[in-house]
């Protein structure tokens, strides 16, 4: 995208439509109205289910499928729900989107290895469907901050996945460093950590193997996640002047563009 050219949508995205820079979490939850085509459950615990929405233009059973793992300090706080309005900008760009909930800090077997194991078996149910509406082996995981963190250890070869890249949005790659943070969201991770102690190097990306693409996107204006968590080896690693945390998950921001343009690359087969 030419200077003038992000210069334009970042004014029009910021005037038009009332929004300012780095985006709130308030807003990230205003704008997740959407509904899901579908609701799949993969167990049964009230928070182990999938929201899929289809894609809205494309055949819809050659869509692509991007699977999604939200953030929120691993804590059952936060929910699929804000997540929505993501889902509804790469449906509306030709993708089917699948947004996993999963037990988390709060949750009975939630922690260590309940949430990975939770993400790995909607994996597989995806992978396996024979339901229409995407191509269930042709995935793209997506997660953002503490969900960037289960998606890079969901993507490690050994788990056979049909995973054509992973993408961390904010995403914190090296959880026992952050776990030694003073913030909220910082000491979250090491109550995550606590739930498994002799597990921590098991459980952070930057110590295991992960999927052979993998693309880091963060705003240079979050406070949540710092840069220190864009230093992973074989990543390739953009930094988005002016965004926040929640900039990369709303759908009517400029981060979102960038987002979108990383997915788009992972698939040069697709027609512009």
């Amino acid at each position: 995208m030419g200077f003038a050219l992000s210069f334009l949508l970042s004014w029009y995205l910021t005037t038009s439509l009332g929004l300012t820079s780095p985006v709130s979490f308030q807003q990230v939850i205003e704008r997740s109205t959407a509904v899901a085509d579908k609701v799949i459950h993969y167990g049964d615990a009230e928070s182990q289910f999938i929201e899929l929405y289809l894609a809205e233009s494309t055949v819809h059973n050659d869509a692509p499928l991007v699977v999604y793992i939200h953030g929120g300090c691993w804590q059952n706080t936060f929910g699929v729900d804000h997540a929505r309005g993501f889902a509804e900008g790469l449906s509306a760009a030709g993708f089917a989107v699948a947004l996993v909930e999963y037990r988390r800090l709060g949750d009975e077997g939630g922690g260590w290895p309940g949430s990975l194991d939770d993400i790995l078996q909607a994996l597989e149910l995806l992978t396996n469907t024979q339901d229409t509406g995407f191509q269930p082996r042709n995935i793209t995981l997506v997660g953002h901050s503490a969900g960037g963190h289960l998606a890079l250890l969901a993507s490690q070869p050994q788990q056979r996945l049909p995973i054509r890249g992973v993408i961390g949005l904010a995403a914190i790659t090296d959880i026992e460093a952050y776990a030694a943070g003073a913030s909220g969201c910082q000491q979250a991770g090491a109550n995550f950590l606590a739930t498994a102690p002799d597990q921590a190097q098991v459980m952070n990306p930057a110590k295991q193997s992960r999927h052979s693409f993998v693309f880091l996107l963060r705003g240079d204006q979050d406070t949540i996640v710092g840069i220190e968590q864009q230093q992973l080896d074989g990543a390739e690693v953009v930094d988005i002047p002016g965004a926040g945390h929640f900039d990369l998950i709303h759908p009517d921001t400029e981060a979102f563009e960038q987002v979108l343009e990383t997915i788009r690359n992972l698939y040069p087969e697709l027609t512009r």
